[in-house]
């Protein structure tokens, strides 16, 4: 069990930006396949450090193949010593109309400059229904689904999906991912996911999913809900413990 610390995070301001420190994997090369500006996304999490969003169907427009890869070539021609390529940027990454084709770009570019180095897509989870996003995934070294809830009240009380999404279908979705990891942040206030209730009904849908390793993470900037609160390490931690008995590595990283 890991206990790390983080900076904060923000809109992203281009297609590709940093590297920038990540509390999960290190030194990072931002990678956003999302508009400009603009959150762009599936959920309304309630502790959402890129604010709020009008609607995630307004019209946006998203950067062309021939944008990602002149701006990832000229970041990466220089071999900045970096740990990863990490896909998230302005929201849902899995959203961008063209995701296989930019992973093909990537995943080149990356053999080229940077050989070694892992490519993570940081997800919602919304779209691995699509077998098309599932399939495009399989590309990447590292698929890091958001799993905030064991039961669906908590879990529509806190990530506030914009269309009704049924959390039995994400997580089963996301079990169909060879070695997928989990992220799933904890909070205390107007929504709790840290009671025996909610944990053990998570700790369920961990079993299922069986993925290679959990991350456990407490707010560390303030969040939408003015209402949420964090989490004591000493609860994030004994969480994490309950997730390794069941035999899945967990690591835990603390609000600042």
């Amino acid at each position: 069990m890991e206990v790390r610390h983080d900076a904060h995070s923000e809109l992203a301001p281009h297609t590709v930006y940093g590297p920038v420190p990540s509390r999960r994997y290190g030194v990072t090369l931002g990678i956003n396949l999302l508009p400009l500006g603009d959150k762009h996304c599936t959920f309304r999490c309630t502790y959402c450090q890129l604010g709020p969003e009008k609607h995630h169907s307004a019209p946006h427009e998203f950067p062309d193949l021939a944008t990602l890869e002149r701006e990832v070539t000229a970041a990466l021609a220089g071999k900045p010593a970096i740990d990863a390529l990490v896909i998230s940027g302005n929201g849902e990454p899995t959203l961008y109309p063209q995701l296989d084709e930019a992973l093909v770009i990537l995943a080149r570019l990356r053999d080229a400059h940077l050989p070694g180095r892992a490519i993570v897509v940081l997800t919602a989870g919304t779209e691995l229904r699509r077998p098309e996003v599932r399939a495009a995934l399989r590309r990447v070294d590292e698929v890091a689904v958001k799993l905030d809830a064991g039961t669906q009240p908590t879990f529509a009380k806190l990530d506030m999906p914009w269309q009704p999404l049924q959390l039995d279908a994400l997580v089963a979705a996301a079990a169909q991912l060879p070695g997928v990891a989990i992220q799933t942040i904890l909070v205390r206030g107007r929504v709790d996911n840290t009671t025996e209730t909610e944990v053990t009904a998570w700790l369920a849908r961990i079993q299922q999913i069986q993925p290679r390793r959990v991350d456990l993470y407490t707010l560390d900037r303030k969040p939408i809900d003015l209402a949420l609160e964090m989490v004591p390490l000493v609860v994030a931690q004994g969480i994490a413990a309950r997730v390794e008995a069941l035999g899945i590595a967990c690591r835990v990283f603390a609000g600042l």
